[in-house]
């Protein structure tokens, strides 16, 4: 029996192995919108009870206000911009995404003014986008560690956003969940469950492969330490004023290691 036949992945457990027969293909976001709008159309369980709820916080939103998106996917945070009373941006790299986050907003805006723009928020030079005012919000809400290149995004962000603009990052908690490796473990003479980590310092890339249809599709996560972000934002001229550690658990050991982690920085240049 293989042993590796279940893998568990940050959106879930991906298994098992698909048959010899499969056809596997190594892509990316516009090939996994359908399985992803199943999975989070309206928002996941995860967006509604702690991601949402914590970037909304973190923005201080006052009316009019303009916000941007960044790795948007479907526009799970717009209805809450849009209740605040702020101007929400969506970017996202794949048309499949802004496409399908398009139809959405247009069945369930209440009055507000969404915009969607697809280009590749961690493109050289900057990101692409016809709006030319800046913002005085920018977030990265669980796409960060979607994205390749940091250095590029964040410096993208700074670009986007005014003087003392700030930036709200919402991932999975770099240090105790890792897909493929981390996960948790028993020790029976002890008596007590703990929290497993293979590795952390480490920069790694993890594929996770989804089925959709009768493909086979494979996103990619990247993993960095909290150094890596704390780098990244000075180097773009931010400084952390609050860092958040978020629990999803809520018994035993669940309780004592975070899931999530929430970064706001101040753009000071």
């Amino acid at each position: 029996m293989d042993k590796k036949r279940f893998v568990r992945g940050k959106r879930g457990v991906y298994g098992p192995k698909p048959k010899e027969e499969r056809r596997t293909e190594r892509t990316g976001w516009d090939e996994m919108a359908p399985w992803y709008s199943g999975w989070a159309g309206g928002g996941s369980n995860f967006h509604k009870q702690f991601a949402i709820p914590e970037v909304m916080k973190a923005l201080e939103l006052r009316r009019g206000m303009r916000v941007v998106d960044l790795g948007c996917g479907l526009g799970a945070l717009r209805e809450a911009v849009e209740k605040a009373g702020g101007d929400y941006v969506g970017v996202d790299k794949s048309p499949a995404m802004i496409r399908k986050a398009k139809d959405q907003a247009a069945r369930t805006s209440r009055g507000g003014h969404a915009q969607f723009f697809v280009s590749d928020v961690a493109r050289a030079g900057g990101v692409a986008l016809p709006v030319k005012d800046t913002f005085d919000r920018a977030v990265f809400m669980f796409s960060i560690q979607d994205i390749d290149n940091l250095g590029n995004a964040i410096k993208n962000a700074a670009q986007l956003l005014g003087k003392g603009g700030e930036l709200v990052i919402f991932m999975i908690h770099p240090a105790f969940r890792i897909p493929r490796q981390s996960g948790w473990g028993k020790d029976e003479g002890r008596k007590l469950t703990y929290r497993r980590m293979d590795r952390y310092k480490s920069e790694v890339t993890i594929p996770l492969p989804q089925r959709t249809g009768d493909h086979q599709v494979t996103s990619f996560f990247y993993h960095r330490p909290l150094q890596s972000y704390a780098d990244a934002l000075k180097n773009a001229g931010f400084v952390i004023d609050e860092l958040k550690e978020i629990y999803s658990g809520s018994k035993g050991a669940e309780t004592e290691f975070p899931h999530f982690l929430l970064l706001r920085a101040n753009l000071l240049s």
